[in-house]
């Protein structure tokens, strides 16, 4: 979202209107990350009367948190509708078609679903020519993946401390190849080879797959260092 934003010129997160789509186990805690950062406005809806419960109370009493149920495709389509800065899917796939695109009424769309796009090609261009500045789904997620891929080098630390070097940098908005700056990059070549941003995240993901992974020779020594700072030894006896 941060890089989208400022990309666009439009600065952070920070008093901006958000709407998700989705309070599950990714939608519900993106809620206090934006909170964390300032966000204006968060409205949220969800078709899960247990999601919705249990955000309600997480959130309960926080003013610019509204949650709702969106039981009906017409509530559903009220949320899209939502004026906003960014909307953001975070529950199932295929939701940006040509039935909800038009609805949008946001500036930029950017979420964790998987496969948002029914059809990357066709409506990857549909939400261009709407005019909707789109993040593609692998690039605003890719710290799934990149977890995955580096699980044969180890984990420094555990999943929950966000120590490891290896994951930590994706997440700096200096580090090149991190969603920050590559978020900017799709945006950047998708303006300026008049393409779709699904495109552009395409090619430029092509690109990268040709590139050698390098070796990573330290690995074995910062495992050891991070065990050793946390007394492993003296817990495993």
């Amino acid at each position: 979202m941060e890089g989208a934003l400022a990309e666009l010129g439009m600065g952070d997160v920070k008093d901006k209107k958000i709407v998700i789509q989705g309070v599950g186990n990714v939608g519900r805690p993106l809620i206090g990350f934006l909170l964390e950062k300032g966000v204006g406005q968060i409205v949220a809806g969800d078709v899960n009367p247990d999601m919705i419960e249990m955000a309600r109370r997480e959130y309960q009493g926080i003013s610019n948190v509204e949650i709702l149920h969106t039981t009906t495709e017409e509530q559903c389509h009220e949320l899209w509708k939502t004026k906003c800065d960014v909307l953001s899917p975070c529950a199932y796939g295929a939701v940006l078609n040509e039935e909800t695109i038009p609805h949008i009424n946001a500036t930029v769309v950017c979420g964790a679903a998987n496969n948002q796009l029914h059809d990357p090609h066709t409506h990857g261009e549909l939400m261009e020519e709407k005019g909707l500045v789109y993040v593609p789904d692998f690039v605003a997620n890719r710290m799934g993946i990149v977890n995955c891929a580096n699980e044969q080098y180890g984990r420094v630390g555990s999943l929950d401390q966000l120590v490891d070097p290896a994951i930590t940098r994706h997440l700096d908005p200096e580090y090149e190849e991190g969603v920050y700056q590559t978020t900017r990059r799709v945006l950047r070549k998708a303006k300026e080879d008049q393409i779709s941003t699904s495109k552009a995240a395409d090619i430029l993901a092509d690109e990268a797959l040709q590139k050698p992974h390098p070796i990573w020779g330290h690995r074995s020594q910062e495992i050891i260092d991070r065990l050793v700072k946390e007394d492993w030894h003296l817990q495993a006896l």
